[in-house]
């Protein structure tokens, strides 16, 4: 059985149920740890019967994580959750004996076809990361926001792992804010300090797994009867980063960089169309929980407006 783990705000909470679902269609055995950030939400996806899914509160991790519960009042939700992870990692494994690993997946991803070849990828190693891969000029950015991008994490119980968690941890604990400054970056640049040649440390050169806005920049991207290719190779999940939904007919595909069309058409499109539906579904349980995003502030250069009916997938 595989083991996933994740974590969900209010504003994820639709993003959260496409990853199920695909996950639903692309995995036969799993299950799915959710840690919920509130009450509320916990009782809205308990009300949708995720028969895969374990469902637990944000502060039942912060009653056995003081230290980790102490640092909420200095940060915003979205740095909450960045430093939730070393703890979910710890709370998880010593709660469910039974786990032996953990696939950390942020909540804005979704799966296009079986994630069997990042599990075969974690037998031969305790900690497996993915590199942002940035392109060309970009490169330099590996210094400002991190080689890895910790949108996947997959860790297996041994003592190695639990040593990396919690030095993860502490390092969280003391810096992990949604700002720009030398050396720091969200949880992501304390990985720079992890070196790919230990040998309990894997990197992922899979190219189809966890693709995201910037490293698909210059790729070329086709659909076939089994999946979507990204330069020749199967796409396994696609990182939604910078997605967002300002009301059910309007989006921004990406608030960090300009899509190449076919981007948009064979991956985005489809997306948005799927996003619309779960608003719907999830409207018949709580009709007042749809939230948008303010776009004052924001630069639209992928803005997308439902014109009729829903594209085709």
């Amino acid at each position: 059985m595989h083991n996933y783990c994740t974590i969900v705000s209010q504003e994820y909470i639709h993003k959260i149920l496409l990853l199920y679902n695909s996950l639903l269609e692309h995995d036969s055995n799993f299950r799915f740890f959710i840690l919920c950030m509130s009450k509320k939400i916990k009782e809205l996806l308990s009300m949708l019967k995720l028969e895969n899914a374990i469902l637990i509160t944000i502060d039942q991790v912060e009653k056995v994580d003081k230290q980790f519960a102490a640092v909420k009042p200095q940060r915003n939700e979205k740095e909450y959750a960045w430093t939730s992870k070393a703890s979910i990692f710890l709370y998880l494994f010593k709660n469910y004996p039974d786990i032996n690993h953990l696939l950390w997946l942020d909540g804005d991803i979704m799966f296009y076809s079986s994630p069997e070849p990042i599990f075969q990828e974690l037998e031969k190693c305790s900690l497996l990361l993915t590199k942002e891969r940035f392109k060309g000029e970009n490169k330099k950015l590996n210094n400002v926001y991190g080689i890895y991008n910790t949108g996947l994490m997959g860790l297996k119980r041994n003592n190695e792992t639990i040593g990396f968690i919690r030095w993860y941890r502490r390092k969280c604990l003391q810096w992990c804010f949604d700002k720009i400054v030398p050396g720091k970056f969200s949880d992501q640049m304390h990985l720079n300090q992890i070196s790919e040649r230990l040998s309990w440390v894997k990197v992922i050169k899979n190219i189809g797994i966890n693709v995201t806005a910037w490293n698909i920049q210059g790729c070329r991207v086709e659909k076939k009867d089994d999946g979507i290719y990204i330069d020749g190779v199967k796409l396994i999940f696609y990182h939604f980063s910078g997605f967002k939904c300002i009301n059910p007919n309007e989006f921004e595909l990406c608030i960090y960089i300009d899509l190449p069309e076919d981007v948009r058409r064979l991956i985005y499109i489809p997306y948005v169309n799927k996003y619309r539906k779960m608003i719907s579904f999830v409207n018949q349980f709580d009709s007042n929980h749809f939230k948008g995003f303010n776009k004052e502030g924001y630069t639209l250069t992928n803005h997308y407006i439902v014109d009729g009916e829903q594209l085709n997938d």
